[in-house]
């Protein structure tokens, strides 16, 4: 695989979202282009994907297994931004996995000047929603607490927001990184977007009514939700996730009125405190690195 920082076509990204959930809203800016489709997983490889890379027992949970597009080459990767803005990236949860080490180093030799922006949440609120989505898709049977007993599970390790940040900290300026919280996201949209514009360059005053929309919401992901998601990963029907941010949020729509969403699970006060206690040193090296008061994900 050839590292090199030019492309025959296309303009390589300058702008990584290490997760899924602002992409719609940054599409929506008329200086920044996201990809289509959103999870382009360039820097993930099939190397990543081998069992062996998270050694956690077969009790460990489900791992997802994205697509691994690094093979393609920076030729493939450039060509998904034909038409780039001055501001114009991909964002893929994917970059998040902590099995997979080497995709900070792949961006770093890729577009080293690239600028980087993590959403975090209340981690036991992150937990359940991913073991919401492993229900719906169907790879998970086990009750909550079941797939939370294992000391090293795969819900536990993607919730370490400083351990999955380190490498991308090792690799990138602190200046091209601007972490922000979801908490922020839904009950301060505005001054939240405003906050990534300004980190982004662009026209940090731009509102659209449309970002008043809520995407990406747990409690949408039942039958429709799994119906939809395996759909998608058929070669016929995968084209249609390059529709347009609008298309998209109306089809979200359509599929939610679906019925057959999934009950949130209580976490009992017993489990909160032991994942509480397995994730404190990285609750505070997070508090640390971004100076933010982070009792309440601390609390019950």
């Amino acid at each position: 695989m050839t590292t090199a920082r030019g492309a025959e076509s296309g303009a390589l990204p300058n702008l990584i979202v290490i997760g899924s959930a602002l992409h719609y809203y940054l599409d929506l800016h008329p200086e920044i282009q996201m990809s289509r489709p959103k999870e382009l997983n360039f820097f993930i490889s099939g190397a990543d994907l081998e069992p062996q890379r998270f050694d956690a027992g077969d009790d460990a949970g489900p791992r997802p297994r994205p697509v691994a597009n690094w093979d393609r080459g920076v030729n493939w990767y450039a060509a998904q931004f034909p038409d780039a803005t001055r501001v114009h990236g991909e964002s893929s949860v994917s970059y998040t996995m902590p099995w997979c080490p080497a995709v900070a180093e792949r961006m770093a030799s890729v577009i080293p000047e690239a600028k980087l922006v993590l959403l975090v949440r209340d981690p036991i609120e992150r937990i359940v929603s991913q073991y919401l989505n492993y229900r719906a898709l169907g790879r998970e049977r086990r009750s909550l607490e079941e797939a939370l007993s294992p000391p090293r599970n795969v819900y536990l390790a993607r919730s370490c927001y400083a351990s999955v940040l380190r490498p991308f900290l090792d690799r990138f300026p602190r200046s091209n990184i601007h972490l922000d919280r979801q908490e922020e996201l839904l009950g301060r949209r505005r001054e939240t977007m405003q906050r990534i514009f300004a980190f982004l360059d662009v026209d940090a005053g731009y509102w659209s009514l449309k970002m008043d929309r809520l995407r990406n919401t747990t409690g949408r992901k039942g039958n429709a939700f799994r119906l939809a998601e395996r759909l998608r990963r058929r070669p016929l029907v995968g084209p249609l996730y390059r529709l347009g941010p609008e298309a998209k949020w109306r089809i979200e729509r359509l599929l939610s009125r679906g019925g057959g969403a999934a009950k949130r699970p209580s976490v009992n006060p017993a489990l909160r405190r032991s994942l509480v206690s397995e994730l404190e040193s990285d609750i505070a090296e997070l508090e640390s690195l971004t100076g933010w008061d982070l009792s309440a994900w601390r609390g019950d």
